[in-house]
């Protein structure tokens, strides 16, 4: 079922029929809601080798297809370099309406119907054909980003990600001015492999750990507190640990639990700052080639919604060695004093 509707939307694309186009599109989304992942594996490179083909203003609906499958649960590789490309080049078509737009003039939303009227006065600066290019990717800017931003919930794909660099510094360019890109600048900042200490100054218990796939700090508390909340005599930390709900919340259960989850520590810098449960782990200052991290006891009660930002990113906070008191010290040694 999923091979033939997809078979029906290479013709529609070989015949350049419009009509036929937007009818397949919808008929491969209602396909692909049976399949097991081996069908949707062998339909998303057929997606992709499409999109890889055709030109960024005339994709449509497609990119957001792709998107759609990988989560329902297709393996997302063969679409990131299409996605990547296409989210690039719409994105600096909409740095170049920002910097072009006629100064005292209100740039128009962008999810308002003032197509024709964007053309219209971009056309006081470009060609008429620059023109629509650019309103064109003002408008659907969102058609590449929600892809981009389901496949980027895959570790391999952030690992391995092309043009990263450009990616990047082109969304945090443009992301004050678009608050629709919010979301995928999260994604973005995501770490993987990334070393971390912890310190825990009451036990004098410190802790070497890996960190992938952590979106927020909240989430990351909740992680950090299950992971090393546990026996004494294992050389973790006494206490509570969060409870089965509130670790689901944070990793691949219902991130809305009704009570909310509850923080176990105060989460602090090697500077002595407090590091925000609204930040993220890639805000949290390196030292020595590691992000270092005090748990302190909470100074009053907190809990959060949601358990984690992005529902399709399994988190990873790996303990890899649990630190001799020696090395504990030298750590504490150099903190930073208290502060907020």
């Amino acid at each position: 079922m999923l091979d033939q509707a997809v078979e029906g939307l290479e013709r529609s694309v070989r015949h350049q029929d419009q009509d036929a186009y937007e009818h397949a599109l919808t008929s491969v989304w209602e396909a692909a809601q049976r399949p097991g992942r081996a069908e949707l594996d062998a339909a998303l490179p057929r997606i992709a080798d499409l999109l890889g083909a055709m030109p960024v203003d005339v994709a449509g609906q497609l990119p957001i297809l792709g998107g759609a499958l990988v989560e329902l649960g297709a393996t997302p590789g063969p679409l990131v370099p299409m996605i990547v490309t296409g989210l690039v080049d719409t994105l600096r078509r909409v740095g170049t309406l920002i910097e072009t737009w006629p100064q005292g003039t209100e740039r128009p939303h962008f999810d308002d119907d003032s197509y024709d009227e964007t053309v219209r006065v971009l056309m006081g600066v470009h060609s008429e054909k620059e023109a629509h290019a650019i309103a064109f990717a003002w408008y659907s800017l969102g058609a590449w980003c929600a892809p981009a931003i389901a496949v980027l919930q895959d570790k391999d794909a952030r690992v391995s990600l092309p043009n990263r660099d450009v990616l990047t510094e082109l969304v945090g360019r443009i992301g004050p001015l678009r608050v629709d890109l919010g979301s995928l600048f999260d994604v973005l900042e995501v770490l993987d492999n990334e070393p971390f200490v912890v310190l825990h100054r009451a036990s004098g218990q410190g802790y070497e750990l890996t960190v992938s796939g952590v979106s927020g700090n909240q989430q990351l508390e909740t992680l950090l507190a299950a992971t090393l909340i546990g026996p004494e005599t294992d050389g973790l930390i006494a206490g509570t640990p969060p409870d089965a709900v509130s670790v689901a919340a944070a990793t691949d259960g219902d991130p809305m639990p009704a009570d909310g989850v509850k923080g176990r520590f105060n989460l602090v810098d090697h500077a002595g700052s407090w590091i925000w449960g609204e930040g993220r782990p890639a805000d949290i200052p390196v030292l020595d080639g590691r992000r270092v991290v005090l748990l302190d006891p909470l100074p009053y009660p907190r809990s959060w919604r949601p358990g984690r930002l992005f529902g399709q990113m399994p988190p990873s906070v790996q303990l890899d060695r649990i630190l001799p008191s020696v090395e504990v010290a030298g750590w504490l040694a150099r903190l930073g004093p208290p502060g907020r």
